[in-house]
């Protein structure tokens, strides 16, 4: 089931780049690049899981300064105890790893009508959004405490962040994610308690096919 659902939104994905390509107004490209992760809800503290993130999108202008943007992208998050908290605190080793595919929804300004000390600042751009997340496969041990709750097949997160342009084609982008939908829920929760949150740290490098998008 979750190998067809991805599937489906790999479909959508090309099927949205498709229409806008014959509109010849949208721009896309590919990224790549690294992840720091922990999870709110259980014990352990610190953005110590490392993993991976890549996929594409298209880029939408809908004014002279702001555009839309959908992307695909294959995400790894989790959580990992410290060394500290394995050593001082006496806390179990744990290793938990989650895959994700998700489709982001942002919002793009750019600043290339702003100067500073009569520089455009046009390679400086922020965004802000909403991903659409699915749970691909878990693998690891979980915290003692939550080890009975449920991993959420689809959950939501908040994302904002800005992107670097280096060339007309090359960039950087960070982005710091928060679950608004949790990713692991108590059988029996209370209200906001009792519920799991992926916290993230993301840095990319991005490549723009066609147009720049700064």
């Amino acid at each position: 089931m979750k190998k067809q659902v991805f599937l489906l939104l790999v479909g959508a994905f090309l099927t949205f780049g498709t229409m806008n390509s014959f509109a010849q107004s949208f721009n896309a490209g590919l990224f790549a690049g690294a992840t720091a992760s922990q999870v709110d809800g259980d014990k352990y503290y610190g953005y110590h899981k490392l993993g991976l993130t890549a996929g594409a999108y298209v880029n939408l202008p809908v004014s002279e300064h702001f555009a839309l943007q959908m992307e695909l992208k294959y995400t790894q998050m989790g959580a990992h105890s410290s060394i500290k908290e394995q050593v001082e605190y006496n806390y179990l080793p744990y290793n938990l790893r989650l895959h994700y595919a998700e489709i982001p929804l942002m919002l793009r300004y750019d600043f290339g009508h702003f100067t500073v000390y009569g520089r455009s600042l046009d390679f400086l751009t922020l965004e802000a959004g909403i991903s659409l997340d699915f749970l691909l496969k878990h693998r690891g041990e979980m915290d003692y405490a939550t080890q009975y709750w449920k991993l959420n097949f689809f959950s939501a997160t908040g994302n904002i962040g800005a992107h670097f342009a280096i060339t007309d084609h090359l960039g950087i982008g960070v982005r710091w994610m928060y679950s608004i939908l949790p990713m692991q829920t108590n059988p029996t929760p209370q209200w906001l308690f009792d519920h799991s949150w992926n916290k993230v740290l993301q840095a990319t490098v991005t490549y723009n096919i066609n147009a720049p998008v700064r």
